[in-house]
């Protein structure tokens, strides 16, 4: 194994690699791709590491990324010692798992002799001096992640209860109006009437998906 860098000054000459990741394929917010990278940008510089250009890009929630396509490539090319540290913009877009943090730094990059360092708050996953922080900053991750999906919960229970509206995307059929509640589409009636009564005919979903020209989804 690879000796770890016990300290941020011993990152110097170490080959990096990046982690960027969004919670979903189309979000932007002040931790989107080109603030992560700029971070990163500015650690290689500060830290004088050397940038191997890999780099690996997930669009996917925090809570379960560990199982993503994205997260299993990075973890392949530590254990074939294809880079030294792992940049990660913000902690809270690493993974907002505080388990599968744990897990994975000490089963699998630790013992492949790669470091993760948190260019936000400065923290070295391989530091003795930094490791209540990391578990801190990881806690905050996934605690944030639960309350914000508890809220959303509660929010959709409470518009079906009140409005009898679902929320979400409306389903084929139906628009939102002016006050964001679902309504029928007009339009689109005869094709909602033609569906039901293929599918009341006993027709597979995917041949009734065929015989109105609609995706099946």
């Amino acid at each position: 194994m690879r000796r770890l860098p016990g300290a941020v000054e011993e990152l110097r000459g170490l080959r990096a690699a990046r982690w960027i990741r969004e919670s979903t394929s189309g979000q932007f917010d002040r931790y989107g791709p080109e603030a992560q990278a700029e971070l990163q940008d500015r650690a290689i510089a500060r830290l004088g590491l050397a940038d191997t250009g890999l780099a690996w890009r997930a669009a996917h929630s925090g809570r379960t990324v560990y199982r993503s396509a994205e997260m299993a490539a990075m973890l392949q090319a530590a254990r074939d010692g294809a880079f030294d540290v792992l940049l990660v913009g913000y902690v809270s877009r690493w993974q907002r798992n505080l388990r599968q943090t744990l897990n994975l730094l000490e089963d699998t990059l630790q013992p492949a002799g790669v470091a993760v360092y948190f260019c936000d708050e400065e923290i070295l996953s391989s530091s003795e001096r930094h490791w209540d922080q990391l578990v801190d900053e990881a806690k905050d991750a996934e605690r944030y992640s639960r309350r914000l999906s508890r809220l959303i919960m509660e929010g959709y229970a409470s518009k079906r209860a009140s409005q009898r509206d679902s929320g979400g995307r409306p389903p084929y059929g139906f628009t939102r109006n002016a006050a964001k509640l679902l309504e029928p589409e007009p339009a689109q009636v005869p094709t909602v009437r033609r569906i039901y009564e293929l599918s009341a005919g006993g027709l597979p979903d995917r041949e009734v998906a065929h015989s109105v020209a609609l995706p099946l989804c």
